[in-house]
């Protein structure tokens, strides 16, 4: 897979930027809680992935939604850092994220809880945003999601613009499915097997 450039670069700053004392404790992915490490491992190439797992965080925030079909409505911060700077670009994404995949008829309620994490990192040039959902439900970590999460900078205006990363087919979409191995059950049916037998 070919990376832009321009991501070479906004991670070399990072890099370089996030050097610091020894005894000066930094924040990264790692030491978030309930930040699942393989979604995200899943979602960016390799080379970004080690870099953001090793980068200072700058702040958190996490968005909670319903999902309803493919969009997730009922916003709300969940969590917020960096004294509510990047709370309304966080809603702003959780609205624009698309997410299919995730259905089934032994489902009662037709809404799934979604949370939308959006990382902050301080970059030589400025600001960089990292988001991705994950579903806040038993299990919710380990669904097979497959997409890219969704890369940005601020720039000097305030705006965002979106890194255009390769994406695959799957591109502004987000896809989930539970995955046989994942369902024991359901399994043992296909091989027309009864459990406990």
């Amino acid at each position: 897979m070919n990376i832009p450039r321009v991501v070479i670069f906004l991670f070399t700053s990072l890099w370089a930027f996030s050097v610091v004392s020894a005894a000066e404790k930094t924040r990264t992915f790692a030491d978030i809680p309930g930040l699942s490490d393989s979604i995200l491992k899943r979602t960016v190439s390799p080379t970004i992935y080690r870099e953001l797992h090793v980068s200072p965080v700058q702040s958190w925030i996490a968005v909670q939604g319903q999902l309803s079909g493919t969009r997730i409505f009922g916003t709300r911060i969940l969590h917020s850092e960096g004294n509510g700077a990047y709370d309304k670009y966080a809603l702003q994404l959780a609205r624009e994220w698309r997410i299919a995949g995730h259905y089934g008829i032994d489902k009662l309620d037709p809404t799934t809880p979604v949370v939308v994490n959006v990382l902050i990192y301080q970059i030589a040039d400025g600001i960089m945003a990292v988001s991705f959902p994950c579903f806040n439900e038993p299990g919710g970590t380990q669904l097979e999601y497959y997409g890219a999460a969704k890369l940005a900078v601020q720039q000097i205006d305030g705006r965002w613009k979106d890194l255009a990363l390769p994406q695959g087919p799957l591109k502004g979409l987000w896809a989930v499915r539970s995955g046989l191995r994942n369902n024991f059950e359901l399994e043992m049916k296909l091989n027309q097997i009864e459990p406990g037998r």
